[in-house]
C-alpha cells in the first residue's frame, strides 16, 4: 500500500486524480448525450443552416478546414505532453523500480514480471485519458466554430434580405432562430464537459505550478511539468476564447443589420429586422452552473483563483 508522505506527493497524486475525474466527466457526458450530439451535428446539415450557393459553401469550407487544423494541432500538443511525461517517468522512475503515480495496488508489483506490466498500465491509462480529453475538447471547439460559421453565413444572407423577396427575409429569420437553438443545445448537451473543465482546471493549474517550482530547472521532470502546465493553461484558454468569439460575433449582427440597406424594405420587413436586432441584445453565451459565462473574463478569474490556491498550498 502506498501512502502520501509530504505535500509534493499530495500535489502529484491530486493532479492526476483531478485530471482523471475531468476526463471521466467528459467521457460520461459524450456517452449519455450521444444521441443529442448526433442531432446537433445533423442540424448543421439541414435547412436553414445548410449552404445554398457557392459563396456559402466557401464560407463553410473555410471553417471546416479550420476545425480540422485545430483538431490536428491540439491533438499533437496533447500527445507531445504525454510523451514528455512517459520519457521522464522512464528516466526517473522505471530505472529505480518506482511507479509513475502512487496508488493502492492489490498485489505485490515489485517482481520482475509484474512491475513492468503495472508501470505500463499506468502510462496506458494516461494515454487513454489524453485521447478522451482531446476528443471532448475538439468536439466543443468544433461545434463552436460551426456556430461562428453559421453567423458568418447569416451575415452573408443579410445582403440578399435587402435586395430580394419576402421569402428570403423569412429564411433569414428562421436561420437566426436556429442558431440560437443550436447554442441552447450546446449549453444543454455539453454542460457536464464545460462544468468539469472550468472548475477542475483551476485546481490543476495551481497544482501544476506547485509541482513546477519544486523540480530542478535542468531536469527532464521540469520539461515534462512545463509542457503539462502549458497544455492545462491552453485548454482552459481555448474554452474561454471560443465562447468569447461566438458571443462577440452574435453581437456584431445588430450592427450589420443597422448598416445594411434596410431603408429599401417594406414596413413589415423593417419590423422583422428590428425584432432580430432586439434579440441580439441577449448575445449567444455559453454558461456553466447557470451563472458563470464562459468567456475571456472567466479565464482571467481562473488564473487569479489558481494563484490564490497556489499561495494557500505554499503556506501550508
Amino acid at each position: 500500500m502506498s501512502t502520501v508522505n509530504n505535500m509534493d506527493e499530495f500535489a502529484a497524486v491530486s493532479n492526476i486524480l483531478i485530471a482523471m475525474c475531468i476526463g471521466f466527466c467528459k467521457l460520461t457526458n459524450m456517452l449519455i448525450r450521444r444521441k443529442e450530439i448526433i442531432d446537433l451535428m445533423d442540424m448543421f446539415l439541414e435547412e436553414p443552416c445548410a449552404t445554398s450557393n457557392i459563396e456559402e459553401e466557401r464560407i463553410q469550407m473555410k471553417y471546416d478546414d479550420r476545425v480540422r487544423r485545430t483538431t490536428l494541432r491540439y491533438t499533437i500538443l496533447i500527445e507531445t505532453s504525454v510523451s514528455m511525461t512517459v520519457l521522464n517517468s522512464l528516466r526517473t522512475n522505471f530505472q529505480h523500480g518506482r511507479l509513475t503515480y502512487k496508488g493502492w495496488i492489490p498485489y505485490n508489483y515489485t517482481s520482475e514480471i509484474l512491475f513492468p506490466l503495472t508501470f505500463a498500465f499506468q502510462l496506458a491509462a494516461v494515454f487513454v485519458q489524453s485521447l478522451v480529453h482531446g476528443a471532448a475538447d475538439t468536439l466543443f471547439f468544433g461545434v463552436l466554430t460551426q456556430i461562428y460559421c453559421q453567423l458568418e453565413i447569416l451575415l452573408f444572407r443579410l445582403n440578399d434580405v435587402t435586395t430580394n423577396s419576402q421569402g428570403t427575409l423569412q429564411r433569414f429569420v428562421r436561420h437566426h432562430n436556429c442558431i440560437y437553438q443550436l447554442a441552447e443545445m450546446i449549453n444543454r448537451t455539453l454542460y457536464l464537459t464545460i462544468f468539469s473543465q472550468i472548475f477542475g482546471s483551476s485546481l490543476l493549474l495551481c497544482l501544476s505550478l506547485f509541482q513546477l517550482i519544486k523540480v530542478d530547472i535542468l531536469s527532464t521532470e521540469f520539461c515534462a511539468s512545463i509542457c503539462y502546465l502549458l497544455i492545462m493553461t491552453l485548454q482552459s484558454f481555448l474554452y474561454c476564447w471560443y465562447g468569447n468569439e461566438v458571443k462577440l460575433k452574435s453581437i456584431d449582427l445588430s450592427d450589420m443589420i443597422f448598416h445594411s440597406n434596410w431603408t429599401m424594405l417594406s414596413k413589415d420587413s423593417k419590423q422583422i429586422l428590428q425584432i432580430a436586432m432586439n434579440r441580439t441584445r441577449s448575445p449567444i453565451e455559453l454558461e456553466t452552473a447557470h451563472v458563470i459565462t464562459v468567456n475571456i473574463d472567466l479565464f482571467v478569474i481562473l488564473i487569479k483563483t489558481s494563484y490564490s490556491v497556489y499561495n494557500l498550498l505554499q503556506s501550508s
